[in-house]
């Protein structure tokens, strides 16, 4: 939990940056995972810094991607990586009150375009 405050901290939320890509995969005798990389600035250092940043989410129970062919891969409204109970769930850009987190896994399921959840969650900054 305490990854996940700093990564948030330091490149809040993901805000404006940009999705490079989006992906689920299957390892030998493992579970369904998910990776996310984005392109992002960090907050942390002066200057326009910007990082690349990999969150991976392991044993998906669920994910989603309502995307369409013609939208833009930048982020407006954030990226949320929250806990419910035993689940992690990585919730990009999805339709909520202005600054407001959403409270449950329903709410992001009916209102969340672009999410993973899962019961494992890495997130590494990666070399250009």
């Amino acid at each position: 939990m305490e990854q996940v405050s700093k990564v948030s901290k330091a490149f809040h939320r993901f805000e404006d940056g940009l999705i490079l890509s989006f992906e689920f995969f299957y390892l030998p005798n493992e579970p369904l995972a998910a990776q996310v990389i984005f392109h992002t600035r960090d907050h942390r250092v002066k200057g326009n810094v910007w990082k690349k940043v990999k969150v991976i989410v392991g044993a998906v129970e669920e994910l989603s991607a309502k995307v369409k062919g013609n939208q833009f891969n930048s982020i407006c409204s954030g990226v949320r990586i929250l806990k419910f109970d035993d689940v992690w769930c990585v919730e990009i850009d999805g339709n909520y009150d202005m600054d407001a987190e959403p409270t449950s896994l329903a709410q992001i399921r009916e209102d969340g375009e672009l999410y993973i959840i899962g019961r494992q969650i890495k997130i590494l900054e990666i070399a250009d």
